[in-house]
């Protein structure tokens, strides 16, 4: 037993003289043994850095923590990231430890915190890669944008009454489009769903309940890039943001086009297959719409593309983006980060159309005996804007 015992005395004492520089003719090996003093180490304050949202971390450089000790001290770190290195979006632990040849040893933890900056009101919202072209920036078209402040809906850049606006729709029956719905207050344009108390006939059409429908007068354009912070009402009706174009079989253009940046119901009934998941999606589509004079096809065509999200579109507000890149080419974005493409669409969509917010009701989606239109409250009864924001692409 005294045989082995010494051997490990002397093991520790060779560790030290390797550590200290020691001689063989010194004490070393008693001190081992009479060592029970932790090493001390202290690690700095925790970092937070802040960046662009179309970053995807940032490098950190921190002062690395030295251990110190009675006798001597070797500091590792034993989780986190080295200083110089890119941190990610979120909190990073890191943890030194400070160790002795006796086999004492102490830690100490800061945090490094990455935050992504919300959406700027002077930049598109890109998360972790930005696609803007080399030599170019975003500038925003003001009268295609608005932050929704206030308690003034703005006439001059968008239209609310389905009388003023060139298409002359008024809803899908049994929805009424009526413009009393839509307002403006608590940084939102709210566009509010209703039940009315008795039925309204126009043109000889019943309806049962209300929505709106709000358009840019200034006209949307190939190249550009559209994006809106939505947050979708709670009942059968949608929320939606699209580009809608106008069609004249005198006039032109022949084609019937319509590029659906987002289109979505609060609520699914006993609807089609298809639309299972409209409660929960990010649904864009291409169409070109069956019109007479338009002799090149036949029938409605589209290309449609979509992404489920494991959350309901009325749990939150969405930031929605589309990038119409090209006549063939579309880039769908949802809170700044690319979901989906569509390319080679039924047409080329190198007309200019109107961008469109519609509260509607569809055949495919019914109204059934569980509304919420008399019980809900006006939050639940609304698709809330925060903010439409539209950019074009210059020179930098």
């Amino acid at each position: 037993m005294k045989f082995y015992m010494m051997n490990y005395k002397i093991f520790y004492a060779l560790t030290l003289c390797a550590l200290t520089s020691c001689s063989s003719s010194d004490d070393s090996a008693d001190k081992v043994e009479l060592d029970a003093i932790a090493p001390t180490i202290n690690c700095q304050e925790s970092i937070t850095i802040n960046i662009e949202s179309f970053e995807d971390g940032a490098e950190v450089t921190y002062e690395t923590p030295e251990g110190s000790d009675n006798v001597s001290a070797i500091t590792s770190q034993i989780e986190g990231l080295a200083t110089g290195a890119k941190f990610p979006i979120g909190t990073t632990i890191n943890t030194f430890e400070a160790r002795d040849a006796a086999g004492n040893k102490t830690t100490c933890s800061f945090e490094v915190t990455v935050v992504q900056n919300d959406p700027s009101a002077n930049l598109p919202y890109f998360v972790n890669s930005n696609p803007t072209p080399e030599g170019k920036k975003w500038t925003k078209v003001e009268n295609m944008s608005d932050e929704f402040n206030g308690t003034t809906f703005d006439d001059d850049k968008w239209h609310r009454s389905p009388s003023t606006d060139g298409f002359n729709w008024i809803g899908r029956p049994p929805g009424l489009f009526e413009s009393d719905n839509v307002s403006v207050s608590d940084g939102n344009m709210n566009v509010t769903t209703e039940e009315f108390e008795t039925p309204k006939t126009v043109n000889g059409i019943e309806f049962t309940h209300g929505g709106a429908i709000v358009r840019s007068k200034l006209k949307a354009k190939q190249g550009h890039y559209y994006e809106c912070r939505m947050q979708a009402n709670k009942t059968v009706m949608s929320s939606t943001f699209w580009i809608a174009f106008q069609q004249n079989c005198n006039t032109g253009p022949l084609r019937k086009l319509e590029l659906d940046i987002q289109e979505c119901v609060g609520r699914l009934t006993t609807t089609a297959a298809w639309a299972a998941d409209f409660d929960h999606i990010y649904a864009s589509n291409t169409w070109r719409h069956e019109r007479e004079c338009d002799t090149e096809f036949t029938g409605s065509q589209q290309s449609p593309a979509k992404t489920v999200l494991e959350e309901k579109n009325n749990s939150r507000y969405f930031v929605y983006g589309c990038w119409w890149k090209s006549p063939t080419e579309i880039l769908f974005y949802l809170d700044g980060q690319l979901t989906h493409t569509i390319t080679n669409p039924p047409a080329d969509f190198d007309l200019e159309g109107h961008l469109t917010m519609a509260i509607e009701t569809y055949d495919w989606n019914p109204i059934d005996s569980e509304t919420i239109f008399k019980t809900a409250s006006f939050d639940d009864l609304t698709t809330k804007y925060d903010w439409i924001r539209s950019w074009k692409l210059e020179d930098e």
